[in-house]
């Protein structure tokens, strides 16, 4: 069961901070929580970031023999641009902690890239995400029975058309292990993957010519690969598709538009 709640630990007479919404889902202490809502008050506190919106996720598995079992995401909205960062640890308190220094990196990583107005154009600052980054860990889904899954969550965007690394900059900022883009050279839809979700360090395009497949094709695909998603075109439109699995055990699938 998930609830929901608005809290916020600045100090009385204190700069007034970003309300930080929480969503907790299994059972997941109140103290936790709260501690997981300081440390992303800290972080923007430390980096100045002006976020319009910020909203922590603490999720507890269904699955008793995953390694760590607890999952943190944040989600800010940065002046704009959306900033995310996803840890998985041993307890609350453990992945909260790991998700401020991933939160503070892409913050600082953000900072920068508008500081300097370059888009991969230059040298990568002190601080910017480069090849060889230490990628986030797979994260193991919950193996939910295959007549149990359904695509629960749906997402379709414009594409703006994009280079490589320009992609793999917006992935690296989102905390994604996967980006759907419009490739500037080609015109045609692309993706590129964090290769570490293939036992690698780099984030690198996924030069495979997609299939098409309807959505239940995808679906079989997915399950029977054992790869953490499938690239397709939709038979309809011709444009990309990724389907994914998400850490409950379910489908998500993000569509061009």
């Amino acid at each position: 069961m998930a609830r929901s709640a608005h809290r916020s630990t600045a100090a009385p007479g204190a700069v007034e901070s970003t309300p930080v919404e929480v969503t907790v889902r299994g059972e997941v202490p109140e103290e936790a929580a709260a501690y997981a809502v300081r440390k992303v008050e800290s972080v923007l506190e430390a980096t100045r970031a002006r976020a319009l919106y910020a909203h922590v996720v603490v999720v507890v598995s269904e699955n008793p023999a995953q390694d760590q079992p607890v999952r943190v995401e944040v989600g800010l909205d940065v002046d704009g641009v959306p900033v995310r960062a996803v840890v998985s640890g041993h307890d609350a308190f453990e992945a909260a902690d790991l998700m401020k220094d991933r939160l503070r990196r892409r913050l600082v990583r953000l900072r920068d890239r508008e500081r300097t107005r370059h888009r991969w154009t230059g040298e990568a600052s002190e601080h910017e995400w480069r090849h060889g980054d230490q990628p986030r860990r797979p994260e193991p889904h919950f193996p939910r029975p295959v007549e149990e899954r359904t695509v629960v969550r749906r997402k379709t965007f414009a594409l703006v058309p994009l280079t490589a690394e320009e992609a793999a900059y917006e992935m690296d900022v989102l905390d994604h292990d996967f980006y759907l883009y419009t490739d500037r050279e080609t015109g045609r839809d692309a993706v590129i993957v964090r290769s570490g979700v293939r036992d690698g360090v780099d984030l690198e395009p996924l030069n495979l010519e997609p299939p098409t497949l309807s959505e239940a094709a995808a679906r079989e695909r997915l399950d029977a690969g054992g790869e953490p998603f499938v690239f397709y075109l939709d038979p309809e439109t011709g444009r990309g598709r990724v389907m994914y699995w998400r850490y409950d055990g379910h489908y998500g699938l993000i569509s061009a538009e």
